[in-house]
């Protein structure tokens, strides 16, 4: 009988792929069935071990509770291939061998017919049918009959994992983006399949021409303050626990419009309408318009209050797919964040399936009707971000985008709660070109777009930072370059690791800013630093200058402490961008240097 598996010498990625459909073909023709294909009935199996809450929803607990980006290795090619790679491989084709059938679910991320549609075959462990389910109900049908563009295999099994070469970190995750294929082990976190599918999804975009973005998207009408009405297709990037789904599933409604009343005397359902939810997770950016990735949503859900009646009103219909969130005293979902744990501390990461149409505010299309109108980066930061800024210079645009710095968050990793990070494009999922690669695409667009008069509005936003958090002066070591750079101070309070100073604004003074912004009502002055390349905010219609200066930090650091702050930020940052390996002109890499 010919040898069903490699050995691990003879392991390469086609071979791989040989060895699975051998296996397959062999279990068949054994009369042994290796394949549930498209099941109608994977909610039923998943029930078994499921929490049924009150209202008719389903929930699902994951073995880890954040996405395992650090144990994550992509490989390119034959020659890349370690031996720890080999023995995974070998390991998961002999689980497949000794294992009941596959459960294979088939779906395609973009619009079904439109130029970035992608169909991607995931094949789980028949012991995870929740996984599978969840997954084919956030993706558009596709025919299983159809050849795939990207194939997953995803066994949420500790099988003898080997260690990452070179660290002591668990390889749970193999990326192929040249052979279009993901395997995934170890984690039963619903993430690890929608992000390999959306991370491949990235790079197909831009072979299409487009640049796939770790973005939301949502689009409505503004009345200008000339009185006449503009499109809005607003796309807001954000890492993980930044806020991207608080603001890109944003809507106005009459529950919330009482709240803007009452705070800032102003009623936003003057101002706006046609509001549409399109994506919340991964978009693809072309010169058209802006296309979406999926028809449903993968949500945090983290402190939701019906006063974000979209999301509240998706999360807690009895169609939502719960994962790790808890349930009150009465049996219902609960976001509180008050029962549950993880590793001793709050959970902080659960998630729901959402159906855009329980939003409320979905026409049924997940592309935008125009091509992107605003840009709006969430990069939330301790030490000299304002609430708000508008960033005129399109290098400065790409410099931010490529840095991608954000605070750490429970739902990125334990471990990274509170730290300053620089993550390029909020992503962690570019594969098979580099972040420069997408960064260049979009730099050109934004130049081409100013050329005909019809530039990107650029925006960045403070949201779950803080404005100024006590801090304290340390050297560190990076990519071997010492220097001096500011880190927060922490302590933990009620079980919870908190920063300690510092305010922030609201969601709802964050979202009239997005308003008056979008309207034309904001009046603007230059950049204590920066000049005219960047704008902060002198006047927001409803909110009053008491308030606005106090979302200035050079209201709390002389101009002496917030350059030197500046300035070792700006450094920190061009250190990171060469250890991220990022390409990019001197135009873009040095657009925020400054005399000091």
């Amino acid at each position: 009988m010919a040898k069903l598996i490699p050995s691990v010498d003879e392991m390469n990625i086609e071979g791989f792929k040989d060895s699975f459909r051998r296996i397959l073909e062999y279990k068949e023709k054994a009369g042994i069935k290796a394949l549930h294909d498209n099941p109608p009935d994977l909610l039923d199996r998943a029930k078994a071990y499921g929490i049924n809450y009150r209202n008719g929803s389903w929930g699902w607990a994951s073995n880890i509770w954040s996405r395992s980006a650090k144990n994550t290795v992509v490989v390119n090619s034959d020659s890349e291939l370690a031996r720890e790679h080999k023995i995974l491989m070998q390991r998961v084709l002999e689980h497949i061998l000794a294992q009941g059938p596959l459960i294979k679910v088939d779906g395609y991320l973009g619009s079904p017919g439109s130029k970035v549609q992608m169909h991607v075959t995931a094949y789980v462990d028949p012991q995870f049918p929740d996984i599978a389910y969840r997954w084919r109900e956030l993706v558009f049908p596709a025919p299983p009959e159809e050849e795939p563009d990207v194939e997953i295999i995803d066994i949420p099994h500790y099988l003898g994992n080997p260690f990452i070469p070179g660290t002591n970190r668990l390889l749970m995750n193999i990326r192929f983006p040249h052979h279009n294929l993901t395997i995934l082990t170890a984690s039963s976190y619903q993430g690890e399949l929608k992000k390999a599918a959306l991370t491949h999804w990235i790079f197909h975009v831009y072979k299409k021409g487009c640049t796939g973005e770790h973005a939301s998207l949502r689009e409505f009408s503004v009345k200008t303050v000339d009185g006449s009405w503009r499109r809005v297709a607003m796309v807001i990037w954000g890492l993980t626990g930044s806020g991207k789904s608080t603001h890109g599933m944003y809507v106005w409604t009459e529950r919330n419009a009482k709240i803007y009343v009452r705070e800032f005397g102003i009623d936003p359902l003057e101002y706006v309408g046609e509001q549409y939810i399109r994506n919340d997770d991964i978009v693809a950016i072309c010169e058209d318009r802006v296309y979406g990735s999926e028809r449903g949503s993968w949500t945090k859900t983290e402190d939701l209050s019906p006063d974000q009646e979209a999301m509240w009103r998706a999360a807690t219909s009895p169609r939502a797919l719960h994962e790790n969130t808890e349930f009150d005293e009465s049996g219902y979902p609960s976001f509180k964040g008050e029962i549950f744990q993880y590793f001793g501390l709050p959970n902080r990461n659960s998630r729901s399936v959402i159906y855009l149409e329980d939003t409320g505010f979905f026409d049924g299309s997940i592309d935008s009707s125009v091509p992107i109108t605003t840009a709006v980066f969430l990069s939330p930061g301790y030490f000299t971000d304002y609430a708000w800024i508008k960033i005129n210079d399109p290098a400065v645009a790409i410099k931010v985008l490529a840095d991608g710095r954000t605070i750490g968050h429970q739902a990125q990793s334990r471990e990274l709660i509170g730290k300053v990070r620089y993550v390029p494009r909020y992503s962690e999922f570019t594969i098979g070109v580099k972040d420069s690669d997408h960064l260049m695409r979009l730099y050109r667009y934004m130049l081409k777009r100013i050329e005909k008069g019809d530039p990107i509005e650029v925006y960045q936003l403070n949201t779950t930072g803080r404005i100024v958090a006590k801090y304290e002066w340390v050297e560190v070591e990076i990519d071997g370059t010492r220097l001096q750079v500011p880190r927060p101070v922490t302590e933990v309070r009620d079980g919870e690791i908190k920063i300690v100073g510092g305010t922030r604004p609201t969601i709802e003074e964050t979202e009239l800013f997005l308003l008056q912004a979008s309207r034309g009502a904001v009046k603007w002055g230059p950049h204590p630093v920066w000049g005219d390349k960047v704008s902060i905010p002198v006047e927001v219609p409803g909110i009053r200058q008491e308030r606005l200066r106090e979302l200035y930090p050079t209201t709390y650091l002389s101009m002496e402490e917030f350059k030197a702050l500046l300035k070792a930020q700006v450094e920190e940052s061009k250190i990171w961008i060469k250890k991220n390996g990022l390409e990019l002109p001197e135009e873009i890499v040095n657009s925020m240097d400054f005399e000091y």
